[in-house]
């Protein structure tokens, strides 16, 4: 389920489910006290080198601890046996106790650049929501659409999937909902009923999150976890923001295309044109006067962050000698809107979703102890030895396999966990394996933006579902034709974009 975290409610309102949580401490204790298999002592020989087979032994029963935890964490990021943020502290807490990780380290793990680029990020979308220009994007991409319905859904799908690689889709898909709405009920005012023209406005909006959100780098916490994980492999496989939207731009426009013929084709409009409704809306806008001088300079701020995000590796480090590193930028930005007095700290308290920083500081730690541990090592090298049979061991075919695991497990938890919870095992495949670890942690991000088939899956399928013109089965019916023509995008994309912009699938020496 596509960044479902990032939502208002969901896993941040729920108390625990004691009996899910039971359920996930019983996986933990079964695994735990379970007799260590001989391969993982083997593979702790292998990685920690010449040891005391005490020393040894401990280091394969970390290995089994956090095999464990990732049982548990399973359990729990599936079924929101607790409050998100809980389960992100409890993965520093198995650390703790078990003596796995230095408290500084675990520290320094929950402290990561990543974490900063998403409080920073959640920060700017909360200032230009504060100013009202969400409101004025949206109404700026109606009126630039034209009157033809199949105009507006296509202003839809670009005026959501631009701003939601940059900003969290659950800031965007609230600015448009009011404006389909509008739409929608004045169009039913002039013509009795119009039910399917409020479902196509309603799913272009919540689709449009979708498919822009792995276009960059700032799309959605995932794609900053899985930079976070990248980054600890070492410097030649860290990823710079232009690297990433190169990469996810053929994703973005060619399933962007896909919707918008199909969504019209689904949702089969009462009329075809919205003259007299998009009037109405464009008087409306004349009534917001001009932009202010504050509103100005919040949108002047968040387009230096971003271009300083695009801009950083390749100008701004051969500048200052180093690189801000996307966290430093969040920051900066954030610090700016304070000091220039645009907002306050009690206003980033009040709707920063603070929840949301935990919650991934949490899945980053646990990314790191999992390679740190030599659990990673052993798991991917035990996946590898049944994958040789199919010969879908490395290279691109591994690479599509995560694509299809990741755009299967992301429909039955969140985004977030899916990246969490097989990343760190995904990439220590791909290092064993040979296989350049940026085609499969950039696939595993981008395949869990498929999350089509539940009300629940996103923020933006939450958020037009709340509007009260779409049902469950609506989502189902869209899938059954969205999902796999976004795997095969997926797959071509890989196959043929990626490879023809030179990323070799096979590390050399691999």
């Amino acid at each position: 389920m596509a960044e479902k975290e990032n939502s208002g409610g969901g896993g941040f309102e729920k108390t625990t489910d004691y009996k899910w949580f039971g359920i996930g401490l019983l996986v933990f204790i079964l695994v735990a006290i379970m007799p260590t298999p001989e391969s993982m002592l083997v593979k702790a020989q292998e990685i920690f080198g010449d040891l005391s087979q005490e020393e040894i032994a401990g280091k394969a029963f970390n290995m089994k601890i956090i095999i464990a935890l990732l049982g548990c964490c399973t359990v729990f990021f599936a079924t929101e046996a607790l409050p998100m943020p809980a389960v992100a502290l409890f993965i520093g807490l198995v650390q703790l106790f078990f003596g796995i990780t230095h408290p500084s380290k675990i520290v320094a793990t929950y402290a990561h650049d990543a974490v900063w680029f998403i409080a920073g990020s959640l920060a700017m979308g909360a200032t230009m929501v504060k100013y009202g220009l969400d409101k004025r994007i949206g109404m700026v991409v109606i009126q630039l659409s034209g009157t033809k319905v199949r105009n507006v859904v296509l202003g839809i799908l670009v005026g959501t999937a631009i701003p939601s690689a940059f900003i969290s889709e659950a800031s965007i898909a609230p600015m448009f909902v009011p404006i389909a709405m509008a739409l929608y009920t004045l169009t039913n005012k002039k013509i009795g009923a119009a039910p399917q023209l409020g479902k196509l406005l309603m799913m272009s909006i919540a689709i449009g999150c979708m498919v822009g959100a792995p276009m960059s780098p700032t799309g959605g916490a995932r794609n900053a976890i899985m930079i976070g994980f990248l980054s600890n492999l070492g410097p030649e496989y860290e990823i710079s923001f232009i690297q990433w939207m190169v990469m996810g731009c053929f994703y973005t426009v060619f399933l962007g295309l896909f919707f918008a013929f199909l969504l019209p084709m689904l949702y089969k409009p009462e009329v075809d044109d919205l003259s007299d409704a998009i009037a109405i809306l464009r008087e409306d806008l004349k009534k917001h006067g001009k932009m202010t001088q504050k509103q100005w300079l919040v949108a002047g701020i968040a387009m230096l962050m971003i271009i300083a995000w695009i801009t950083d590796k390749d100008l701004i480090a051969p500048i200052l000698g180093f690189p801000l590193g996307l966290g430093g930028i969040a920051m900066t930005g954030t610090v700016l809107f304070m000091l220039l007095g645009l907002t306050s700290w009690a206003d980033y308290e009040k709707n920063v979703s603070w929840g949301v920083i935990v919650l991934y500081a949490g899945a980053i730690s646990l990314g790191a102890v999992f390679k740190s541990s030599g659990a990673a090592k052993w798991l991917a090298d035990s996946l590898i030895s049944i994958l040789t049979t199919f010969n879908i061991e490395s290279g691109l075919p591994l690479a599509i396999l995560v694509a299809i695991i990741g755009a299967l497990m992301t429909n039955l938890m969140s985004a977030g966990a899916t990246v969490a919870v097989i990343g760190p095992v995904v990439l220590e495949m791909a290092v064993s394996s040979g296989t350049n670890p940026i085609i499969i942690g950039v696939a595993l991000a981008i395949a869990t933006s498929m999350a089509f088939w539940l009300v629940i899956g996103t923020p933006a399928s939450s958020v037009v579902y709340a509007a009260g013109l779409l049902d469950a089965k609506d989502f189902i019916r869209m899938a059954t034709f969205a999902w796999p023509a976004a795997l095969v995008i997926m797959i071509v994309m890989i196959i043929f974009y990626w490879v023809g912009l030179g990323i070799q699938p096979i590390m050399i020496g691999g």
